[in-house]
This record gives C-alpha cells, sequence and structure tokens, in this order.
C-alpha cells in the first residue's frame, strides 16, 4: 500500500508538465479525482497534481464549432443548451448527479471506458482533442486517441477538446440490464451536412470506437464478460447499428 507524500496544485499547464515528468516519482494528474482518487494506492502513487486551478473548465461555443475544456463536469456539459443534444444526453448518461459535478472531460477521454456513451458522441462529431506538452501542443482525432490509450497521452496533458458545430442527423440506441446502468452495447450515428454516415460503438472494444457502417460485424471483436458474451455483444451491435443508421437516413 503507498503512502501520499506530496500534493501540488500548479497555476499554470507548464508547471503541471513540469511536477508530472519528474524521473523516479510515481504522480498522477487529477482533476474531478472520480476514478483516480481511489486507484491511488493500487497505482502506488506517491503524488498527486491537482488541476483545478488551471483555468481549463471553460465552455466556448462558436458560431461553427465549440472548445471545451478538459476540467469541464459532465454536468456543465449536459447543461449547456448550446451542445447538440446527443452530447448532452451522452453527458447525464454517464453517471448519478454526484459523478457529473466532478467528473470531468479530460478524465473521460483519459480514461476512455468502454461504455462510454459520451465518447460515442464525442466520435460522431470528429473531435478532436488538445493535448499540451513542454514542446508546446497538438491536437489529435478523439479516435486515434482512444486506439492508442494511454501512449497517446504519454509525456503530455489534455486541455481540451474541440469539435464542430455543423449539425446533421443523430441518433443513438443501448441496451443495458437497467435503464440506469452503463450499457452492455450501445451505438451512436451522425448523418453530416455533407452526407457523410460516421457511426461508433460502446462496449465492443477496449474503448469505444469508429467502425464501418457498411460491415459492423466484420469491424469488431467484442470481448465477452459476465453482462453478455462475445456472441451476445456482436449480435446486439449488428441490431442496434441497424437501428441508430435507418433513423439517420430517414
Amino acid at each position: 500500500m503507498s503512502i501520499l507524500v506530496a500534493y501540488h496544485r500548479p497555476e499554470s499547464v507548464e508547471e503541471a508538465l513540469q511536477l508530472l515528468a519528474r524521473d523516479g516519482v510515481q504522480v498522477v494528474a487529477v482533476a474531478g479525482g472520480t476514478h483516480a482518487v481511489a486507484e491511488l494506492a493500487a497505482r502506488g502513487v506517491e503524488e498527486v497534481v491537482d488541476l483545478q486551478a488551471l483555468n481549463l473548465g471553460a465552455i466556448e461555443a462558436g458560431k461553427i464549432d465549440v472548445t471545451i475544456g478538459a476540467t469541464s463536469t459532465l454536468q456543465a456539459l449536459a447543461e449547456h443548451e448550446r451542445l447538440p443534444a446527443i452530447v448532452r444526453e451522452a453527458a447525464y448518461r454517464e453517471g448519478p448527479n454526484t459523478l457529473r459535478h466532478a467528473a470531468t472531460v479530460g478524465g473521460t477521454i483519459a480514461r476512455g471506458e468502454s461504455t462510454s456513451e459520451l465518447l460515442a458522441a464525442l466520435l460522431i462529431h470528429e473531435a478532436e482533442v488538445e493535448v499540451a506538452h513542454a514542446t508546446g501542443s497538438q491536437r489529435l482525432p478523439l479516435a486515434e486517441v482512444l486506439r492508442d490509450l494511454p501512449a497517446a497521452l504519454a509525456g503530455g496533458l489534455i486541455t481540451a477538446v474541440r469539435f464542430g458545430l455543423a449539425g446533421g442527423a443523430c441518433a443513438t440506441a443501448r441496451v443495458a440490464r437497467t435503464p440506469g446502468d452503463a450499457p452492455i452495447v450501445a451505438a451512436a450515428a451522425r448523418r453530416t451536412p455533407d452526407d457523410r454516415t460516421l457511426l461508433a460503438l460502446c462496449g465492443v472494444a477496449t474503448t469505444p470506437i469508429v467502425v464501418d457502417a457498411a460491415n459492423v460485424a466484420g469491424s469488431i471483436d467484442p470481448p465477452g464478460d459476465f453482462r453478455g458474451s462475445s456472441t451476445y455483444r456482436r449480435a446486439m451491435a449488428q441490431i442496434l447499428a441497424n437501428r441508430v443508421l435507418a433513423e439517420v437516413a430517414e
């Protein structure tokens, strides 16, 4: 069992990166802390870098796109009237009220939970993640970040997520043990203004993924667990995909 020996609250991204980059120290960044704090001992963490003073909690919605600061809470997303309805609703479904008021969009991305419907909603909006490094910042497609976790964020810090507000028909479908549970499998689809169809699935890989709408079954190799076998997840993925694709095609 590890003993936490230091707590840091940097006031700039640069300072936070310096604290996280030190050799020989088991350190973790914490924003909402809804998952990271519970895992400190298991991960052998010695020091915590609290990101709450970095002023990364703003949501700036312009005419054509939106920038969501990494420490914006899920509740802030759920309540923001300028965000697409599918994003607001997905943020609301990420967990109960107490979690939504603490958990952040940056933490949600960094964790990459397989059942995150918010990540699926961001994927079909072709979201990009801004990652700060000591040498500068870069924007990476969310799909790329999720595919390569945790390596995609190594040595960096998520500062924002951005996506366009061009619109397009959207639809979601899910199957879960109860309406309040995380989904066993979920699907989200969007028909873009330039007539492309984007499809994302939850519960069929280690993170939510974008799949080929024309070959859903061939695009996935879902793991099985106590909530559903691989065969069940594959079948449900196809059923839910058909449902949302039909809805956005109308």
